[in-house]
């Protein structure tokens, strides 16, 4: 998303440069074969061999699942085997010939035939129904085959896997223990997958992640664990925004970039959870707030703190966007402080949403960052339904909301255009000083 958007913003910048004479057409096309050579190349070969290397192993999963008992099940074992051991020398001969996308279908294709496998051998001798303990087995097959042979698909495997694992252990809706054992694989998975840059790796390796810190959010059980997911949820996804945002300007791996579009996603789900918890009161009952959110508050607060301390120069965008987060954190607060005067919480509870939603946008605006545009819109025209939906008061209070909000916003806009223009004058005035 992040590399796109870069791409994007470099061949404006590079047209732009040509037609001012500042660079030649010749520096400019070094320029895009530099950053963009590997990239230029098609991907399709690549995709049809990954979707060629699923559609065998469901193949293979067919026939597994076939059972059939007219061959003996060494011969069954044996040919599992078989096409497994026989993966390996085709992803060589792949990846000697400058084919790593294919090389890494085979591999990945070796990986899903291993899990078939092991529901084989559970199969033929009538093991005990334990699915949770053969996607762990698959899970560290996985990551086997992602530190030998360097690839991609394995790992990916081995994060679904152990997140099926690590789900297959609750029991019903109790969540009563931590799966802690899920780090034992996810950490190695989270080591390994650091210096590979893959997209569909690094969302998985997040999407692992943000599974099981939601689980760690439920062992409280009863009805608190909405509130927990709730405010849980809203301070995590505030601490993957400071964290990406930190990635983003340092230039972090890809997995720790892939925080920021997972946290603002998460950040603005959030808020308009939080919204129409506040404007019905009896869709979840009275919040309350336990001790599994307080870690999670913690991690916030730190990674903003980082994230404000580190910011280069006082950016004006990222500032913004850690006021964002900072209001959005505040309406748990909120909740507990203004537990018996309903009207006043739902009005300041939907001030500090439609807030945060517009710094979104301001600070996604400021950073060219189209994640947080695209959150911050979509949060306030959420928002303005969920009001709609919810009445406060009466119509004419309601009228008188909106009219203030719709005043305030073009105030806003007004100080923004002054600002903007502001900031340019000073570019110009500084460049022709330099002059």
């Amino acid at each position: 998303m992040f590399e796109r958007g870069y791409r994007q913003r470099l061949e404006a910048d590079l047209v732009e440069w040509v037609a001012a004479g500042v660079i030649s057409g010749d520096a400019a096309q070094s320029i895009r074969k530099a950053r963009f050579g590997e990239e230029a190349k098609s991907r399709l070969p690549g995709i049809f061999a990954m979707l060629g290397a699923l559609m065998l192993a469901a193949s293979v999963s067919a026939f597994v699942a076939a059972n059939w008992q007219e061959i003996p099940r060494l011969v069954r074992l044996a040919g599992i085997l078989a096409i497994i051991a026989g993966c390996f020398p085709p992803a060589l001969y792949l990846e000697r010939r400058g084919h790593p996308v294919a090389a890494d279908a085979a591999i990945t294709f070796a990986t899903l035939c291993f899990g078939a496998g092991i529901a084989l051998v559970g199969q033929m001798y009538h093991l005990p129904s334990d699915w949770p303990a053969g996607a762990m087995l698959v899970a560290i097959g996985g990551l086997i085959a992602a530190a030998l042979t360097g690839k991609s698909g394995p790992l990916v495997i081995a994060f679904v896997a152990m997140t099926s694992w690590s789900f297959g252990r609750v029991e019903a809706a109790l969540f009563r223990e931590v799966h802690w054992s899920f780090l034992l694989l996810f950490v190695p998975g989270l080591l390994l997958a650091l210096g590979r840059d893959n997209r569909l790796l690094a969302h998985a390796a997040i999407l692992a992640l943000s599974a099981w810190l939601w689980a760690l959010l439920m062992p409280q059980g009863g009805a608190k664990v909405f509130f927990d997911l709730f405010d849980g949820g809203l301070a995590i996804s505030a601490a993957y925004i400071a964290i990406g945002l930190l990635a983003l300007e340092r230039g972090w791996p890809a997995i720790v970039k892939a925080l920021l579009p997972w946290g603002a996603v998460i950040f603005g789900l959030m808020l308009c959870v939080e919204i129409s918890s506040a404007l019905d009161m009896s869709l979840f009952g009275r919040h309350v707030a336990t001790s599994a959110v307080y870690p999670a508050y913690g991690a916030a607060m730190a990674a903003l703190a980082a994230l404000a301390i580190l910011t280069p120069e006082r950016d004006s965008g990222r500032l913004v966007i850690i006021a964002a987060c900072a209001v959005g954190l505040a309406i748990p607060l909120m909740f507990l402080g203004l537990a018996e005067t309903d009207v006043l919480l739902r009005a300041l509870v939907s001030i500090a949403v439609f807030v945060s939603a517009v710094a979104l946008i301001a600070g996604g605006l400021l950073l060219g960052l189209r994640t947080f545009i695209v959150v911050g819109y979509a949060v306030f025209g959420v928002s303005i339904l969920i009001l709609l939906w919810q009445t406060i008061g009466s119509l004419l209070s309601q009228s008188l909301f909106f009219l203030a909000a719709g005043v305030a916003l073009l105030g806003l806009a007004g100080g923004a255009h002054k600002l903007a223009n502001w900031s340019r004058t000073r570019v110009d005035t500084a460049s022709g000083s330099a002059a």
